[in-house]
């Protein structure tokens, strides 16, 4: 299956996704919490940021743990 460098390389790239996923987080809620005009297009540029830091979080979870079929 995977050897360690693998699985070690992959969850070091997963704890790099999380993280960046709340820095985005954050900054979405920074844009809500000014009770200004918010910047659509900033929200919308945070929130398919947000989008693809999900998927590609999924991804990288399939591959460490991978579905067993019993």
């Amino acid at each position: 299956m995977f050897n360690q460098n693998n699985l070690g390389k992959l969850q070091h790239q997963l704890c790099e996704l999380r993280l960046e996923e709340r820095r985005v987080c954050s900054d979405i809620r920074q844009l809500v919490a000014k009770n200004q005009t918010i910047d659509f297009f900033k929200a919308k540029q945070l929130n398919t940021l947000r989008s693809g830091l999900k998927s590609k979080i999924k991804t990288v979870e399939s591959k460490i743990t991978p579905n067993i079929i019993a």
